[in-house]
């Protein structure tokens, strides 16, 4: 069953359906990653956006998107920047498992989270987390431009071309350069 809402596609606000649970539209939360090299940890890995209909065609983002029922926090997000950059995740930091009994468990994660469409549009939740990954970066169905960026290019792209960015990965990429975990070893 779906519902409708309205989203901003950059231009102004659309109504599109939404998936809904009982009588209330419903979100689907987004995983990201920000990704450094295995090889060099001053690397993070962007993307493009490759779909022209999108109205952030061609913006720079981290690679990421919808979280599918029944993932484990771990498995959403290897699946989503392997199947978007051919990147393979070596370790992510911050996801911890209880196992409550033998047929359930329980993650705890301590992402960044960017919360977009606060001013009443339909709102998404972006759990990014922090990577490491290995891998020749290639493009996708969704992505193109796939490669690693020096922090200090990516510092002064953000600085000086904030435009080119779709707005949940800005933010999430100036909240990680500001707290100095991209300085971090």
């Amino acid at each position: 069953m779906t519902g409708r809402h309205d989203i901003w596609d950059g231009r102004g606000f659309l109504e599109v359906d939404v998936p809904v649970s009982g009588a209330e539209n419903v979100m689907v939360p987004v995983i990201r990653a920000i990704v450094r090299s295995r090889d060099d940890h001053s690397l993070i890995l962007l993307q493009r956006r490759a779909d022209a209909s999108e109205p952030v065609y061609r913006c720079l983002e981290i690679p990421g998107g919808r979280w599918r029922s029944g993932e484990s926090p771990l498995a959403a997000i290897t699946r989503e920047v392997f199947e978007e950059t051919g990147v393979q995740l070596l370790s992510v930091a911050g996801i911890s498992v209880e196992e409550i009994d033998s047929h359930r468990s329980i993650a705890t994660v301590r992402p960044l989270a960017i919360i977009a469409g606060v001013e009443g549009a339909f709102p998404a939740v972006h759990v990014v987390l922090t990577a490491i990954g290995t891998g020749v970066p290639r493009a996708s169905v969704e992505s193109q431009d796939v490669r690693w960026w020096p922090i200090d290019d990516l510092e002064e792209h953000m600085g000086t071309r904030s435009d080119e960015f779709v707005p949940s990965s800005l933010a999430a990429l100036r909240a990680y350069v500001g707290s100095g975990a991209s300085t971090a070893g």
